[in-house]
């Protein structure tokens, strides 16, 4: 009797966990394909493409690459003594047209002064004429030696704002062509990921909705919030031909793969160069208020596991 009522609680609680195993699974899977989450996502940052504004040999490179750099730290530095002698040359331009410009108003004021009486009303006009063309000299003159001043002050580049130096392609006596990018500059303090979500889960996924980040090949979880969700996507089954006409790619009904969409997501803290923008994570999007801790639940765990091998 005893041996008949230890087999039956055996085979109950079997079946209780057979059951409660199943409930589990379903669960997981019904997470897996419904709950808003992807392991496509990427670290991002603001990017700065550092090109010079004019054209000469570098003759100094202050960085290195990969180099954290303040705002306004010296990055290279283009041929000065060229541009050095045309802001002088341009200096002395003004110097001479304002000298010229004083002569001709004193000579004009004179011709003013004696009237028709003593001269022609055609001379007096002339001599007026050539002081307001002079005058217009100096204008240009002078735009030409603020232009100069521009010039020699980007000789200098400089990075415009804190942040890291990125694929340095730039060195000392090369010459370097105005607009020709040098060097990338990755903004601290700018990082955010953007998850590509498919579109079916984009239901749960609104702004101001929680997340947790899970980079990859790391237990270390971030936090964030939703920033955004994009207003559209391109339609690549759609092209235009040489008549302006749509071209549909046929799809075959039974293979529909979900589009995916890129969603924002705000960093509740900055983790520098940690994760470099362009490194893959995690996104879980909870929906909930933080938690307040930095550890997943034991089910998130092991959810995040099954993704990493699915």
């Amino acid at each position: 009797m005893k041996t008949l009522t230890r087999n039956i609680a055996r085979t109950a609680i079997t079946l209780v966990l057979v059951v409660l195993a199943f409930i589990a699974i379903f669960r997981i899977w019904s997470f897996y394909t419904e709950s808003p989450w992807t392991r496509d996502a990427r670290f991002s940052a603001d990017v700065v493409a550092l090109a010079p504004d004019v054209s000469g040999l570098v003759t100094d490179v202050k960085v290195h690459d990969n180099q954290l750099v303040n705002k306004g730290q010296v990055i290279f530095v283009i041929d000065q003594p060229r541009y050095t002698k045309a802001l002088d040359e341009a200096e002395a331009n003004v110097s001479y047209y304002k000298a010229l410009v004083k002569e001709k108003r004193t000579e004009a004021a004179r011709r003013n002064k004696l009237g028709v009486l003593a001269t022609s009303q055609e001379d007096i006009d002339q001599y007026n004429n050539s002081l307001q063309t002079t005058l217009h000299e100096l204008a240009k003159a002078e735009a030409a030696r603020d232009l100069a001043k521009i010039d020699l002050d980007r000789t200098v580049i400089r990075a415009p704002s804190d942040g890291w130096i990125t694929n340095l392609n730039v060195y000392a006596g090369e010459y370097i062509t105005t607009g020709s990018t040098a060097v990338a500059l990755v903004k601290k303090d700018s990082f955010y990921v953007q998850a590509y979500m498919e579109e079916t889960k984009l239901e749960g996924v609104r702004p101001g909705y929680r997340v947790e980040i899970t980079p990859l090949g790391s237990n270390h979880v971030l936090k964030g919030t939703v920033d955004s969700v994009a207003a559209g996507v391109t339609n690549a089954s759609s092209t235009s031909d040489t008549k302006g006409m749509a071209t549909i790619d046929s799809n075959l009904e039974w293979v529909r793969l979900a589009q995916r969409v890129p969603v924002r997501i705000h960093l509740d803290k900055q983790t520098g160069n940690t994760w470099p923008a362009g490194t893959t994570a995690t996104v879980v999007v909870t929906g909930e208020k933080d938690r307040n801790t930095d550890e997943m639940s034991p089910f998130m765990k092991l959810l995040h596991r099954l993704r990493e091998f699915g």
